[in-house]
């Protein structure tokens, strides 16, 4: 028989085809091949989506952390004090950018401090091996499709997220620029504390310097922070200086000596009560008895000293707070100035004594005002004293008791410590 040989260019994998009665199977391609081919091909997509996914989780992790850094410094730039401001409005719109950054990054707060979510568990690849069989590898590369597919829509959303927290830190990063903007300004117009020391002084100066042109990279919540800082210790330190030296100088306005918590003395001033103040009270005292009273001096002239003993006195027992509405700090005394005194008891029974009913109806007749008259405890910054008297002269005095003004709305100061 002759030998026959037949070459067939294309044919159906497995197809046979039939040739003079000579069956010939012809595999021009494996149908196995074929689908471990699209197996691997699958598991591949897998593997790069999983990738993608680790990859997504990791950014958003480092986010979620630097956004719950930029949301605690705008928090602490945003509480600083609106008097360090040019711009109070500036605080306002940086606190309005702390939410959506918490919002974004999924943060949280514990009792006061903000914290992030854990770092999200890596995907792991499955390594499972590929099957044998053909039906099972077409239906194994679906399911790796389908979960690579899974992954490919989680690491849309993560991107979504972490792209969401950027969005939001600009907002807030742009507030803080503007607050931080606003406290150069008001720096550089503000006058440090008389008394201040030079140390203090020069670092205020220096942050405020700093805040003028900060670099692109600088961190503006802390050179905020600084800047407050600065100025509070400048502040601390002038009133330092006051508690042992008092005020460089006393205040007149309308030559009349004003003493409260805005105006001091210095420690020097004063060595008891004024010629003019007891013969006014001499004169007071006899009117009274007259009249069936009995009114006397219970506590005179005080000095800066001896108001550092009794203010320290009640700041050990009730705290600075609670010291400041009744007592004076040193230096700010009216008991120094000679021309003021505590009458009979010191309390607020006093006023409703015929003695107290009688003094806060005829003091001025005698140059006298109740100096920290009931109702007036936001202005004149102590509570209602009805047997702390002040000498300021008859008709100043008449002025005051007729128009029901304090001695700060007369002058047209205020009762502030600094």
């Amino acid at each position: 028989m002759k030998r026959r040989t037949l070459i067939i260019a294309t044919a159906a994998a497995g197809a046979v085809v039939v040739l003079g009665g000579a069956a010939l199977i012809v595999l021009t391609l494996s149908a196995d091949a074929a689908a471990r081919a699209d197996y691997d091909k699958a598991a591949t997509e897998l593997a790069s989506s999983t990738s993608a996914v680790n990859t997504a989780q990791r950014t958003l992790s480092i986010a979620q952390q630097h956004a719950a850094t930029t949301a605690q410094g705008a928090r602490n730039v945003a509480a600083v004090d609106p008097a360090l401001l040019d711009d109070a409005a500036t605080a306002t719109t940086l606190q309005a950018t702390i939410q959506p950054v918490l919002d974004a990054a999924q943060l949280v707060e514990v009792e006061g401090a903000i914290g992030y979510p854990a770092p999200l568990r890596g995907v792991l690849v499955p390594t499972a091996s590929a099957p044998s069989d053909r039906d099972a590898l077409k239906s194994a590369a679906a399911d790796l499709r389908s979960a690579a597919k899974k992954l490919a829509t989680q690491t849309t959303a993560l991107t979504a997220q972490t792209t969401a927290i950027t969005t939001a830190e600009t907002e807030a990063d742009a507030a803080t620029a503007a607050l931080a903007a606003s406290a150069y300004r008001h720096g550089v117009a503000a006058v440090p504390p008389a008394r201040a020391s030079a140390d203090s002084v020069a670092a205020y100066t220096a942050a405020v310097a700093a805040l003028e042109a900060p670099a692109v990279d600088a961190n503006l919540a802390a050179l905020v922070l600084a800047y407050r800082d600065s100025w509070n210790a400048a502040v601390a330190s002038d009133a330092a200086a006051r508690s042992t030296t008092g005020a460089a100088e006393a205040t007149y306005i309308k030559g009349i000596l004003i003493v409260n918590k805005t105006y001091g003395l210095p420690s020097t001033f004063g060595n008891g009560l004024t010629a003019e103040t007891s013969n006014a009270f001499a004169a007071m005292q006899a009117a009274a008895a007259a009249a069936g009273h009995n009114i006397y001096i219970s506590s005179g002239f005080r000095s800066f000293s001896a108001q550092t003993n009794v203010y320290n006195k009640y700041k050990a027992n009730e705290g600075q707070a609670g010291a400041d509405t009744h007592s004076a700090r040193p230096g700010h005394s009216e008991h120094q100035s000679g021309l003021a005194f505590d009458l009979n008891s010191i309390t607020q029974a006093f006023g409703s004594t015929p003695e107290g009913i009688w003094t806060a109806q005829n003091a001025h007749l005698y140059g006298f005002i109740i100096r920290y008259p009931q109702g007036k405890e936001g202005i004149t910054g102590y509570i209602w004293e009805p047997w702390h008297l002040r000498y300021v002269g008859v008709d100043v005095a008449t002025t005051l008791y007729t128009s029901g003004q304090t001695l700060e709305e007369y002058l047209g100061v205020d009762s502030v410590y600094n």
